[in-house]
Order: structure tokens, then C-alpha cells, then sequence
């Protein structure tokens, strides 16, 4: 006679089951700690907490602070709006830098 008694079947798909439920017990969850909480100073939870602000004007990407500047122009440059060339600097021999 070949096979499991019900008795061997039973028995073994709990103990199935007991693995599956202990492998999965094993994983731990994001919200589990894996170390006790480290004690702080205060100080040092402030600037913990000031250096991971989630305050919007921190997320800031985009660069406000720079801005477009207008290109130089130089003697005898043509302004392609009205056509106009800029004229050539007066020379001041008489004067240094």
C-alpha cells in the first residue's frame, strides 16, 4: 500500500501551514522597528526634525532666484529691431583705468 494515511495528510499539511505561517511572521513591516529607539538631546531632535522639514518652500526646484539676462551688446552691433548700429566708444587718451 502506497501513499499517506488521511492521519499523515492531515498532519503534514499543518505543519505546511505552521511553516508558511512562521516564514511569513519572519518578514518584518515597514511600521515594525528592528532596534530600540536611540535617546536624543534636544538639540539634536531639533535639527533632526529642521533638516527633514517637509515645509513646501523646501521642495523648491525650480530656481527662482535666477533670471534672464539681456545679451551685451558692443560697438557695432546691429539691434535686429529697428536696425540701428551701436555706435564706437569715444576714446579718453588722458584718462587710465
Amino acid at each position: 500500500m502506497t501513499g499517506y494515511t488521511p492521519d499523515e495528510k492531515l498532519r503534514l499539511q499543518q505543519l505546511r501551514e505552521l511553516r508558511r505561517r512562521w516564514l511569513k511572521d519572519q518578514e518584518l513591516s515597514p511600521r515594525e522597528p528592528v532596534l530600540p529607539p536611540q535617546r536624543m538631546w534636544p538639540m539634536e531632535r531639533f535639527w533632526n526634525n529642521f533638516l527633514q522639514d517637509p515645509a513646501p518652500w523646501r521642495r523648491l526646484t525650480k530656481p527662482y532666484a535666477l533670471v534672464e539676462r539681456k545679451p551685451r551688446l558692443f560697438p557695432g552691433d546691429i539691434i535686429l529691431e529697428t536696425g540701428e548700429v551701436i555706435p564706437p566708444m569715444k576714446e579718453f587718451p588722458d584718462q587710465h583705468h
